[in-house]
């Protein structure tokens, strides 16, 4: 029992490290009480109203109190240098407890000086932290409250070291306690520092390269890893400085977690700019990368040790007059770094400005004083704040042009004032439109050997590669608005597939009827085989199909049983059993009718639709269908066309277009904006661009004329109808229209005749088609009238 009883006791004392002689009420050591003094004026302080209801009363009993405790300080320092004087001679109790009142309440006076100089007036604070007469006689002041503290912390901790002492010789435990903690994280380190680099390893494999957009948080902690064996340190020495300072002899090295967290947090915060930095940096110059690096390397440890300083002062002396002291001089630091830096930066600022027109006044009065004395640093000065501006905007930009509603906005702007150049242009020279196929001879007309824009649709590329090009069966459907490429990319995946044989078919206007012949034709069968031969063919064939349907709208007419021949295609293919994989083209517009008459009845393995051309693609395309024409024989060959005189309003794009390729791209937006991403059009209104000069002969571009027209806004109802009718139909006799719009035949005819005496269809053998030319402006209208999804 007697050692059961131990052990008990020794449990109680594991789970109570803090106990002491003074928790238990064993010590003899009286409450610490401040002077009334300096209690009446924290107490006058706190009675003050918030500082911006301020009355001109109020501010004058700011500088009475102020004026108080600069009195009260000298009193108070001068009863703590007698307290610590009479200590030195005999430390007892008694005479500490005056020394500990006379400290504290020496550091309330100061606390309450603190807050006077911030709510004082501008003009006391900067007489009393100045470099006047009364700054230096406060500066003095409080040089001396500092010598006294740090004599009052050196006996503290005698003291601290001899309780400490005294309470190890009764109970150990609490020092136990510190020395486990700390060697509970010393293993926990060591542990990390040996399997790091396995468990960063393995969450790479597991989070990174297994996911194809990782969220921010994991891209977060991947990029931490990058340090984190000095983060590691980090944490280890901070946890292990608060775990010693919670013994009450050592609490005071918590100040070193000040010094740990700036100069080694700022060592890693250093090496994390300066990487984020020279791998976005735009410039491939060694010597500019280098120069910036080391700038930035400059500021962040000045920064750094600027911060230590401040901190520490403001921590120990308050922010007085000796604090703002070391402010001013932190200031001057940074002054003189940045007349260093500007010496440093001056031969490339003004190298880069060389290369830019037009300048502004400022920067064209920078140029002309960069070699005057003394004047040059504020010259480099100036243009280097100007290029950082031209950088931000450009980051901007860069930035806004990723939302395709910005990039509309500019095309307008663009537009607008292009518009106003032409017309002039045109009234002032003698430019003739180039017309017909001639057209085509400075811009070509796509074929088989064109540049394909591989950027384009690469999803929608892989998503119909997942069903075409595996060994299961797929039915897939591809949309798209007419001209936006969707024979191309059919023509794509049929080049690509390994494990079947392509096959590619053109549905006929004439629907499934005409349909079947040309499919058997292509299944090496007799042009007169019927749907019971196809699909036994398919079905005994040892050879699987891949066959893309091109152009299956025309086996739809939006009206009643309209999908009929569709219906029959899709359910002959879907009867083949084998493992053929069909995809078919069907244009946006009848699409839409599809979906809304069969909804969930009518299943597909894949439905996805073409997107719209982004600007840059658009841009690629026309760049790729420029031709060129031999200039000379030495000097090759040059554009066939030019962009010259086409001024567009200056913009923030990069230094290093010239006015002609900043023009071009100028154009090439305003086509983006006008096709509304479709490269038919963007590629046939380029052609209505181009103009002839009588005399040089030279061929310029100039802004197109875009069809107009307040008609089809104000058109009714029933006409509007005819015209989604052929759009849907893509081409339509009469018959058709009547049949599809529930209007009579001579209702449709009369109609037919008003579009095309204003020619907003073309007749192909008897039968109606929207015109290449308003094609884009009559889909924006019935677009806009809720009639057709573009």
């Amino acid at each position: 029992m007697k050692k059961l009883s131990h052990y008990l006791l020794f449990i109680v004392l594991f789970a109570l490290p803090q106990l002491t002689y003074a928790s238990w009420g064993l010590s003899d050591e009286q409450p610490i009480e401040i002077t009334p003094q300096a209690k009446k004026i924290e107490t006058d302080i706190h009675s003050l109203p918030e500082q911006h209801f301020f009355s001109n009363n109020d501010y004058a009993q700011v500088k009475r109190l102020l004026s108080s405790t600069i009195i009260e300080q000298k009193k108070h320092s001068d009863s703590l240098k007698d307290a610590l004087v009479n200590y030195r001679s005999n430390s007892n109790e008694a005479h500490w407890l005056v020394v500990e009142n006379n400290h504290q309440s020496l550091n309330s006076l100061n606390l309450s000086k603190q807050q006077l100089l911030k709510l004082t007036d501008q003009t006391t604070r900067e007489q009393l932290t100045g470099f006047g007469p009364y700054g230096v006689t406060q500066f003095y002041s409080e040089l001396s409250i500092t010598k006294l503290n740090i004599e009052y912390y050196l006996h503290y901790q005698i003291r601290s070291f001899k309780s400490l002492l005294h309470d190890l010789q009764i109970s150990p435990v609490p020092i136990i306690s510190v020395i486990f903690k700390v060697l509970c994280v010393f293993f926990i380190f060591s542990w990390w520092m040996r399997n790091s680099a396995r468990l960063i390893n393995d969450f790479k494999t597991s989070r990174l390269e297994g996911s194809t957009k990782p969220n921010m948080f994991i891209r977060s902690i991947w990029y931490l890893t990058r340090a984190h064996k000095a983060i590691a340190w980090l944490l280890l020495i901070t946890v292990t400085l608060r775990i010693i300072s919670t013994l009450p002899s050592l609490q005071h090295l918590i100040f070193l977690e000040i010094f740990t967290w700036w100069i080694l947090g700022g060592s890693i915060a250093v090496s994390f700019i300066l990487e984020f930095t020279y791998r976005n940096s735009k410039h491939n110059k060694k010597d500019i990368t280098a120069l910036r690096l080391a700038t930035i390397r400059h500021y962040v440890w000045g920064a750094i040790v600027a911060g230590v300083i401040l901190q520490i002062s403001s921590r120990t002396l308050g922010e007085g007059t000796i604090y703002a002291w070391i402010n001013s001089l932190v200031y001057l630091f940074f002054v003189l770094l940045t007349v260093y830096t500007l010496k440093q930066w001056k031969a490339t600022v003004f190298e880069r400005i060389y290369h830019i027109e037009p300048l502004p006044v400022s920067i064209q009065w920078a140029v002309r004083n960069q070699r005057t004395f003394l004047i040059s640093i504020a010259a480099t000065g100036c243009g280097a704040l100007w290029l950082s501006w031209r950088a931000i905007q450009h980051s901007i930009i860069s930035v806004l042009s990723q939302y395709a509603a910005f990039s509309h906005a500019l095309a307008y702007l663009f537009r607008i004032e292009v518009a106003k150049q032409t017309e002039v242009s045109r009234e002032l020279s003698n430019l003739v439109r180039i017309k017909g196929a001639t057209a085509f001879e400075y811009i070509a007309p796509g074929a088989e050997d064109s540049p394909l824009i591989e950027a384009y649709a690469k999803e929608e590329m892989t998503a119909l590669s997942r069903y075409l090009l595996t060994e299961s069966p797929a039915v897939c459907v591809l949309s798209g608005e007419r001209g936006v490429g969707t024979t191309t990319l059919l023509n794509r995946i049929l080049t690509k597939v390994k494990n079947a044989q392509p096959i590619y078919i053109n549905c006929p206007y004439d629907g499934y009827s005409a349909l079947l012949p040309e499919l058997a034709a292509q299944l090496d069968l007799n042009g007169e085989s019927t749907e019971r031969d196809i699909l036994q063919h398919l079905r005994s064939s040892d050879e699987c199909y891949l066959i893309a349907f091109d152009n299956a709208q025309r086996l739809v007419k939006p009206k009643v049983n309209g999908l009929s021949d569709l219906m029959k295609l899709t359910n002959l293919l879907r009867r083949a059993r084998k493992s053929h994989r069909v995809v078919l083209a069907i244009e946006k517009s009848s699409w839409r009718f599809i979906d809304r008459a069969r909804g969930e009845r009518l299943l597909f393995d894949l439905v996805t639709f073409m997107p719209k051309w982004g600007e840059k693609q658009i841009g690629q395309l026309l760049e790729s269908r420029i031709t060129t024409v031999p200039k000379t024989e030495t000097e090759g060959q040059h554009p066939s066309i030019s962009f010259d005189g086409l001024v567009l309003p200056r913009q923030w794009d990069e230094e290093n277009l010239t006015e002609e390729e900043r023009a071009k791209n100028g154009f090439y937006r305003i086509l983006w904006d006008y096709s509304d991403g479709n490269p038919t059009v963007a590629l046939r209104f380029f052609r209505l661009s181009l103009h002839r000069d009588k005399d040089s002969d030279e061929v310029l571009v100039r802004l197109f004329k875009a069809p107009h027209s307040d008609d089809l806004e104000t058109m009714p109802k029933p006409m509007l109808a005819v015209l989604r009718s052929i759009v849907q139909l893509e081409i339509a006799s009469p018959a058709d229209v009547s049949e599809c719009s529930r209007l009579s035949m001579a209702e449709v005819i009369s109609t037919l005749r008003y579009f095309q005496s204003r020619g907003y269809i073309e007749w192909n053998d008897s039968k109606a088609r929207i015109s290449d030319h308003w094609f884009r402006h009559i889909t924006n209208v019935l677009h806009r009238q809720h009639l057709l999804v573009k």
